[in-house]
């Protein structure tokens, strides 16, 4: 009974600080997003890669028009689980090839070291990286976890910047309200949402804290 109870409480100091609710509300966010921007028309949103980390919807990738970036914006909002979005949209043409290569490469040099790194809880960390600049989302337990996170980012080669959108544990934002947030990414326009009203997201609505300073 004591060796049961022992393993019970190490199996809970080990547990992430991302839920499975969470984390399933972002899986469903990132696909119905995808989803309705395949869908739009008159508008070219193909090239606009979404992945949706603690309710923040980061947006990466090229689009023609200004119109479109604002556009891909607005969709983004459309989701309920999403509490904030980071449009990183460029304006242009898109990557090629080999430098969606080097950003994947990027990517798995950055999740490594955090992989690595006993003092980095990697499992609370999404990366994603766009044109050399690696983008970090999910929650960290403290700001000095963040920054290693961050150092360890910005020592990859191939690396032009940092951005962290990483929320910090017991943190609070002050953020406006979502439909305010909303209603100016769309200018107004009255859009219906990517989620059925008889199915709430999983996880109850978190205030994410306010994005980090890239290091």
């Amino acid at each position: 009974m004591l060796c049961a109870i022992a393993s019970l409480a190490a199996c809970s100091a080990i547990q992430p600080e991302r839920s499975i609710g969470r984390e399933l509300d972002d899986t469903n966010a990132s696909l119905a997003i995808k989803s309705a921007m395949l869908r739009s028309e008159g508008f070219a949103l193909g090239g606009v890669d979404v992945e949706v980390t603690e309710g923040i919807a980061l947006l990466t990738g090229a689009v023609p028009r200004e119109d479109d970036r604002l556009m891909a914006e607005c969709l983004a909002w459309s989701s309920v689980a999403v509490r904030s979005v980071a449009n990183e949209l460029e304006v242009g043409e898109t990557s090629g090839f080999r430098d969606r290569s080097r950003d994947a490469w990027i990517t798995q040099r950055v999740r490594g070291q955090l992989l690595s790194d006993r003092n980095v809880r990697s499992v609370n960390f999404n990366v994603e990286t766009y044109a050399g600049t690696v983008y970090l989302l999910g929650v960290a337990r403290s700001r000095g976890e963040l920054e290693r996170v961050s150092a360890h980012a910005a020592l990859i080669g191939g690396v032009v910047e940092v951005v962290s959108y990483v929320r910090v544990a017991g943190v609070p934002s002050e953020l406006p309200s979502r439909g305010e947030r909303r209603d100016q990414a769309c200018a107004g326009e009255s859009m219906p949402g990517l989620d059925s009203g008889d199915n709430p997201p999983n996880s109850s609505p978190q205030l994410l804290g306010a994005a980090g300073d890239p290091q």
